[in-house]
């Protein structure tokens, strides 16, 4: 990760807050969230700390810099490319992806049209959420899954568990040796620019970004001919839909869900059918920390 991939959208008495901040700090941050009138705010290790003019992180809410409604603008246009009409999309569905992966939350009043949010205006706050490759984290499932060949598996974890890290480290892993394609929905496995993938996803891995699962699956399986396909977050009636024509197309899948635990998958009303293997994290820090392997006929009679 470089950071200035990120400190470079933010701007005012924000930005050169952020951009003190040590390497070494930024290393551990998580996120940061910037609220209209209220203190610029990072998380890291789970805990919530702010961020003061001179870059240090404190507890103290005294000591933080403020967001003024004028430097959350300016975040807000610098994250658009100072050409907000052309994300619209991006906008009402909730978050932009920049460059190195990483995604920026947006929160503000929606504007409807029937049961459309054809618009979010009065932006109040931000989120940035920082990707990082963690290489070497998915060694370990590769391992114990993948050393007799191809299978497919479901990642399952609670909120930042680190699913998303793990799978594009399988990634990496899986695309040096066999053909695979990743649906990049939100530019969050990949990173493409300018068609070019800025995280290493393997040599031999084609990279659908933008596409929606459902479609980037079915395309993936018309046009290039994958064994192995990996996407982020499933749950929809259409991405099981495509995920089973994969399966039924003879192409394995890994896909990561929602989920805490074994209690919280059986409430999903997901065709765990389709997998070979779930992998459980622990929802330590830790990106790729596994709790659990578990082959899928243990977790149905549980």
């Amino acid at each position: 990760m470089k950071k200035e991939d990120i400190t470079g959208y933010f701007c005012g008495a924000v930005g050169e807050s952020v951009r003190k901040i040590s390497d070494a700090f930024f290393e551990d941050i998580q996120e940061i969230r910037l609220r209209v009138n209220r203190p610029a705010a990072a998380s890291m290790k789970n805990t919530i700390r702010y961020i003061t003019n001179n870059g240090q992180l404190t507890y103290n809410t005294d000591s933080a810099v403020i967001v003024s409604e004028q430097d959350l603008r300016r975040c807000f246009e610098s994250v658009c490319q100072y050409s907000v009409h052309s994300f619209q999309s991006e906008i009402t569905n909730g978050f932009i992806t920049i460059r190195g992966g990483h995604r920026v939350g947006i929160c503000g009043t929606s504007v409807m049209r029937g049961d459309t949010i054809e618009n979010v205006k009065n932006i109040s706050s931000l989120n940035f959420r920082i990707a990082r490759e963690v290489t070497g984290c998915a060694g370990d499932i590769c391992n114990r899954i993948f050393s007799d060949g191809l299978h497919s598996v479901l990642i399952a974890g609670a909120p930042s568990s680190g699913k998303t890290t793990l799978l594009r480290d399988m990634a990496r892993i899986l695309g040096e040796r066999f053909r695979t394609a990743v649906i990049d929905e939100r530019g969050e496995l990949a990173a493409v620019m300018n068609g070019i993938p800025q995280n290493n996803i393997g040599i031999n891995t084609d990279v659908f970004d933008g596409y929606d699962k459902p479609r980037g699956i079915i395309t993936a399986l018309r046009v290039m001919s994958p064994q192995i396909i990996i996407c982020d977050e499933i749950g929809s009636d259409k991405d099981l839909a495509a995920i089973r024509a994969a399966s039924n197309s003879g192409v394995y899948v890994a896909a990561s869900v929602h989920a805490a635990g074994v209690d919280e998958l059986k409430r999903k009303d997901i065709d765990l059918d389709i997998f070979d293997y779930i992998v459980f994290l622990s929802g330590c820090i830790d990106p790729g920390h596994i709790s659990e392997t578990v082959k899928i006929r243990e977790v149905k009679n549980v």
